[in-house]
């Protein structure tokens, strides 16, 4: 079978902002391209055109025409991205969230009868106007161009909404997800979460020393890091480390990160990390934290690698599908003093640690194997593919 999965950026380059449905469609990649599966990856996220083959997998960077949603838009990118898949031809079209790729897959699909497969990969993602709501509550400057924005996310989010109910085959993350794209799609999807490669197990040996608070996203305000360093000033007074990592495209954002970590001596802020070395962020903490908005989020990828390497979670309010909660793997806070005080009492017990960290790796080998995900994956599509 030919896979052709669409995508912004290639986790393994160098000074790229990734996301969560970017490291998925890697992995997923990866995963297939393994099992003999012929595979193209198209990327719209890069500056630069750019090709690489690594056996019967291939990866090619198509950069957008311009910046912001106009450049996924602009009919000139379409044509490029198009004829790349011409050139592949592929049998099944994979695409995550709600983005401009998703209308190339849905226009594909249709003129060439192919299979379209397309993931939610936020709590938000079956609801409409999500570009106008976006830009309703984050406004940038100048103002004036106010009008001008919500008319482009306007067309955007139709054109992508009218290209979801064109999809062969819908998957949610979450059983939220699930609900939300039948009530407003109308449709049942199926349920297949995330995946990561499982690492070595972890040893969960008490470290010496003080133990390490993690926190690791893009710092943009749909992630409120501000709540980490409002959390690493109420708790300067412990014997702990915060260490906070992820790449800042928002000037205002930034400057207040770096502002807290030159005057708080127990909060380091690493800058932007390339995601290979994520994992060594995660094997040397013994707690991370989630602050992310409730409705940007799905299935976090730093949700499945803290639990990967057995690292217990602290959650703002989010806890998808429960997982926290059901399985012992952290605690969940119902608002930020609630938090600093979960982190208190955390920081001070490391045998309650030492627990939910090994309960989080056995929840990690049991639901986030790639392996699974992927064998779920392709049995999904081969069934649809012969009843089609």
């Amino acid at each position: 079978m030919r896979w052709a999965l669409l995508s912004q950026v290639w986790p393994e380059e160098p000074d790229v902002v990734v996301s969560g449905s970017n490291v998925q469609v890697y992995y997923i990649a990866r995963e297939l391209a393994q099992r003999g599966e012929s595979v193209l990856v198209v990327l719209s996220g890069h500056s630069s055109p750019w090709e690489r083959s690594e056996g019967n997998l291939r990866v090619v960077s198509v950069p957008a025409v311009g910046k912001g949603l106009r450049g996924w838009l602009h009919p000139y990118w379409m044509r490029q991205a198009t004829a790349v898949l011409e050139s592949f031809s592929p049998d099944v079209l994979y695409q995550r969230g709600k983005l401009p790729e998703t209308i190339l897959a849905a226009r594909y699909a249709r003129r060439h009868h192919r299979l379209f497969v397309w993931c939610s990969n936020a709590d938000n993602s079956a609801r409409p106007w999500k570009y106008v709501r976006k830009r309703l509550r984050y406004r940038r400057k100048p103002l004036w161009l106010l009008p001008a924005r919500l008319a482009e996310a306007a067309l955007a989010d139709l054109l992508i909404q009218r290209s979801l109910r064109c999809a062969d085959l819908l998957i949610a993350q979450t059983r939220w997800q699930y609900q939300t794209l039948y009530r407003y799609l109308g449709r049942e999807p199926v349920l297949l979460g995330s995946g990561h490669p499982l690492p070595p197990p972890p040893s969960f040996t008490l470290p010496k020393g003080p133990p390490t608070v993690l926190w690791l996203a893009n710092i943009t305000p749909m992630k409120q890091p501000q709540v980490f360093l409002r959390l690493a000033r109420r708790l300067r007074h412990m014997d702990a480390r915060f260490i906070m990592a992820g790449a800042a495209p928002n000037p205002e954002l930034s400057a207040l990160v770096h502002r807290e970590a030159e005057q708080l001596p127990n909060l380091t802020y690493l800058g932007a990390v390339a995601f290979r070395e994520t994992a060594r962020l995660f094997a040397a903490a013994q707690l991370f934290v989630l602050t992310s908005e409730f409705e940007f989020e799905g299935l976090p990828n730093t949700l499945i690698q803290a639990c990967l390497h057995g690292v217990p979670i602290l959650s703002l309010r989010n806890d998808p599908d429960g997982l926290i909660r059901t399985y012992g793997i952290g605690a969940v806070a119902a608002d930020e003093e609630e938090l600093v005080t979960l982190t208190q009492d955390w920081i001070a017990d490391p045998e309650r640690r030492r627990q939910a960290g090994q309960k989080a790796y056995e929840l990690a080998c049991r639901a986030f194997d790639i392996r699974v995900v992927v064998e779920r994956l392709t049995e999904l599509v081969r069934k649809h593919m012969h009843h089609g």
